[in-house]
């Protein structure tokens, strides 16, 4: 059997207001951890300053503030100065975001049994839920 000790990696960039995420989305990442959907391998806050400047807050340090006391964050520091920068640049000045690196567990299941049987996943790609919605809403209105 392959099974592989990590699964795909997806980070995932979540903003809000403020310097702290709203309960709703802490509770929310809580339970895709508690349900074992994903694991979260690091995770970084990044505050755009009014002045543009970049701010960064690294949830190790506090991860009770955060909602992550029990993600664990196994590989704290995965998310490079390179990635933090680039996602930095999504944000509007005065705004702040939590930059997620998460471990896709059913990705990391199903990747293992395809190395077992020879096959391999060799692209994907994520549409966001927003647009799936609106194609589908659209399509209805036909």
């Amino acid at each position: 059997m392959s099974d592989f000790e990590y699964g795909p990696v997806e980070f995932v960039l979540v903003a809000f207001q403020g310097e702290a995420p709203d309960p709703g989305v802490i509770e929310a990442v809580r339970e895709l951890v508690r349900d074992g959907a994903v694991r979260i391998l690091d995770a970084v806050v990044i505050s755009r300053t009014i002045e543009g400047g970049v701010e960064t807050i690294e949830v190790e340090d506090s991860t009770d503030a955060y909602g992550l006391e029990e993600a664990g964050l196994d590989l704290s520091g995965l998310a490079a100065d390179e990635d933090i920068e680039y996602f930095a640049e999504s944000l509007e000045p005065g705004t702040s975001a939590e930059l997620l690196v998460v471990e896709l567990l059913w990705a990391k299941k199903l990747a293992s049994r395809l190395a077992e049987s020879g096959g391999a996943v060799i692209a994907s790609e994520r549409i966001p839920a927003p647009v799936v919605n609106e194609v589908v809403a659209s399509a209805g209105n036909v």
